[in-house]
This record gives structure tokens, sequence and C-alpha cells, in this order.
């Protein structure tokens, strides 16, 4: 009877056990769950834009850097474009709202009209850089610009009664020639975009 007794309280002891450390690796589980997901979301806060989901100046940086050491292994060259929507600043003084599909619709375009291999970057509130990942004759990338210009040539219709049309420079900068560092390389692009105003 004893015995029994004995028997069904380990039991009891044992089941009890069972459920905390359920419920603590549950809870474990939550908390490196919701830790994982913080470190996504401050990554992606430190190294995409917010509006476009696109790399940002830093992220862009990085793959410049990477692109250079690639490029000198290789013996080769890249072109780096810059472009600038010039009327996004008058946009944005008729509605924010507006001004975000403004943006958000040029970097679509933009990504459509670039090769898979290419990196899109959103650098600036109206800029953006385009890394043609991939060993690019000057005649070739040339392709690129030209889908670049026909893609933004169609207005953006917000609603029935408003209708933007875009205004873009572009301008490229090949490496080594226009610069050596990711910063000449885009100050290059950003000075000849400037010039064909």
């Amino acid at each position: 009877m004893f015995a029994c007794g004995a028997i069904s309280y380990l039991l009891y002891a044992i089941i009890v056990l069972l459920l905390i450390s359920v419920f603590f690796n549950l809870k474990l589980k939550q908390t490196l769950t919701q830790r994982e997901e913080n470190e996504s979301a401050l990554i992606k806060k430190a190294y995409f834009n917010p509006l476009t989901d696109l790399p940002n100046q830093q992220n862009l940086e990085i793959m410049i850097t990477e692109q250079i050491h690639r490029t000198k292994r290789h013996k080769k060259t890249f072109v780096l474009a810059v472009i600038k929507i010039l009327n996004y600043h008058d946009v944005a003084l008729r509605s924010k709202a507006i001004a975000e599909e403004f943006i958000i619709e040029a970097s679509a375009r933009i990504v459509e009209s670039v090769r898979t291999e290419d990196i899109v970057a959103h650098t600036t509130e109206n800029g953006f850089v385009i890394l043609c990942n991939e060993y690019l004759e000057d005649d070739n990338s040339q392709i690129i610009f030209d889908r670049i210009e026909n893609a933004f040539r169609e207005p953006l219709e917000i609603n029935s009664k408003t209708s933007l049309n875009f205004k873009i420079s572009i301008g490229k900068a090949v490496y080594p020639s226009s610069g050596e560092t990711g910063e000449l390389l885009i100050h290059a692009a950003t000075r000849q975009a400037l010039k064909t105003l």
C-alpha cells in the first residue's frame, strides 16, 4: 500500500518536472526566436533602405569593395551608375505619400531594367546607384542605360486626376579609370549625372 503511494507520488513528480521542462523549453525557444527576429530587423535597418527595401549606402560600400577585390584578381573593369530622380523634391512638396509612391515606382522601374546580377541601391532620397556585377564593355552597358531611360518615359498614374512624369539623369563611372575607390566612383558618376542637366 505504502509502495503504491510512493510510486504514484514519484510518477506525479516526474510529470510535474516534465511539464516544467516543456514550459521552460518553449519559453527559451520563444526568446531565441524573438532575438533572431530582432537581429534580422536591426540588420535590415542598418543595411537596407526602409522605403524601397533596396541596399542602402552602407551596404553598397561593402559590395563595391568586394567588387573591386574581384575585379583586381581578374584584371577586369566594371561599371557603376548613379541615377538621380530630378523632380522628386517637386513631388515631395505636394504630398509625402505621393512622393513615397513616386520613389517606390522609380525603384521598381530601375530594378526591372537591369540584369538579375546587377545590384541596385537606394542611397539618397532621390538617388540610386547601379553596380554592374559583371565585367562589361562600355557599349554593352549602354544597353542597360537605354532600357532605364525607356522605362521612365511613361508617367506614373496615381489616380484619375494625378499623372506624374519622371525626370531622370544618369551618370556612369568605370573602375579603375574613373576612380579606384567606391567613393571616387560614386563621385565621378554623380558629377556626370549633374553635367547632363
